[in-house]
């Protein structure tokens, strides 16, 4: 049986996922209007956060924003998982280089979940979310999950990602799966090329990640035409991106 959220506290984490990509002040009517939530309980939502310390309150200008407060509550997630290197610098390196949106995913179920993105820079480039759900079985990120999984589990997890797809022309062969991930272990990254979101092409690594943590990809998506073109750069510079992060974790083993 599925869990049901708490509501209250689902919003607060909506809340502070909207302010990660958001990366400014916000109004109570900015935040209501981005999360859909009715602007009276969004209101008594940050007043809440505000009087518990954790959010500064401007009543000047009626600008919301975490303060250090927060930034130190949860400064542990990290140091615990990189000692050595941000995440979100590495990410913005990747975005400064690039100019494609830059993503870290990790796998839900059938699916890909965005748990960071930096949005692309680029004039006419895709964009995503915080917290939107790809298709495990047909964007880059997943090919690149199914890597860190036994091959007897797929054929159960495909089945169940082809009861969810509408449309038969969606659905994935076991056989196609099996070879897409074969070729992600075999390369070391994945691309897909428009079968998770159409004319948009995605590369994806898998992020070293400490052991007993939940398998990470850091990937980039934009147009198909501008990734195939600049593939072999771009490989170059999710590599690069992920190697720093692989010695400290050889550090941390040893």
């Amino acid at each position: 049986m599925k869990t049901q959220p708490v509501k209250s506290a689902h919003r607060v984490l909506e809340l502070l996922e909207f302010f990660a990509e958001w990366r400014r002040p916000a109004t109570v009517k900015d935040v209501s209007q981005a999360l859909g939530y009715p602007q009276s309980s969004t209101s008594v939502l940050l007043r809440s956060l505000k009087e518990s310390g954790h959010f500064d309150h401007d009543p000047r200008t009626g600008l919301y924003s975490p303060n250090i407060r927060l930034a130190l509550t949860t400064a542990w997630i990290e140091e615990q998982l990189y000692t050595e290197q941000s995440l979100l610098r590495m990410m913005k390196g990747v975005l400064d280089r690039t100019g494609h949106t830059v993503m870290i995913g990790k796998r839900e179920g059938s699916n890909v979940r965005y748990l960071h993105v930096l949005q692309a820079t680029r004039a006419g480039s895709f964009t995503s979310k915080i917290g939107m759900l790809r298709p495990l079985f047909r964007s880059a990120a997943g090919k690149m999950l199914l890597t860190t999984m036994a091959e007897r589990d797929i054929g159960r997890l495909l089945q169940h990602a082809n009861a969810l797809e509408a449309n038969a022309s969606d659905r994935v062969d076991i056989d196609a799966a099996l070879q897409a991930r074969k070729k992600a272990l075999l390369d070391g990254y994945a691309i897909s090329r428009g079968t998770s979101v159409p004319g948009a092409a995605a590369l994806a690594m898998l992020l070293p990640t400490p052991r007993g943590s939940e398998p990470l990809t850091l990937s980039l998506g934009g147009p198909i035409q501008e990734i195939e073109q600049e593939l072999p750069q771009l490989l170059e510079i999710l590599r690069e991106a992920v190697t720093p992060f692989r010695e400290t974790i050889k550090l941390q083993r040893s």
